[in-house]
């Protein structure tokens, strides 16, 4: 990734995120209505994550994934102001390298019909760095995720500490 791609996807991130609280209340009142309902899970607890073809700890994965929740976050807002009943669940497969990299990130399965919301989270993916593997090779994950709405009352089977 070039220094612009990652300048670019940061500062998405901290545009729309409202633990910053400017950002958010500089936008359109409707925009910032939509934001705040938007609930992306990233505890990944069913359907589980998976942690292939190498040593990884799926703790540290949960943890480096939901500390780039606001930056999900950003993507899914962007894909509901274009269309509103967006949400829905994907499984990225992310290939981390023996340093840490991510080498390829992938979608191994989308509900969310929303082609420039799911390049948004591969371009993100892209970015994160995990630990290096504990054998020395690079590890596959399927990480599953989920983007609704509160008020749309739809139930994920997963907790809502994804918030």
């Amino acid at each position: 990734m070039g220094l612009a791609t990652l300048l670019t996807v940061s500062l998405l991130g901290s545009s729309l995120s409202d633990g910053q609280g400017e950002a958010v209340s500089q936008r359109p009142e409707a925009e910032r209505k939509v934001f705040q309902s938007l609930v992306v899970d990233t505890s990944a607890m069913s359907p589980p994550l998976r942690v292939r073809h190498g040593s990884l700890d799926p703790e540290k994965v949960r943890e480096i994934v939901s500390g780039h929740r606001a930056a999900l976050r950003s993507c899914y807002a962007d894909a509901v102001l274009s269309n509103p009943s967006t949400a829905g669940t994907c499984r990225l497969r992310i290939v981390v390298d023996r340093g840490g990299a991510v080498g390829l990130a992938s979608m191994q399965g989308s509900s969310l019909h929303s082609l420039s919301m799911e390049r948004c989270l591969l371009q993100l993916a892209r970015t994160w760095r995990f630990p290096p593997p504990a054998d020395g090779r690079a590890v596959a994950i399927e990480y599953p995720l989920v983007f609704r709405t509160e008020e749309s009352g739809q139930s994920s089977g997963v907790p809502d500490a994804g918030q």
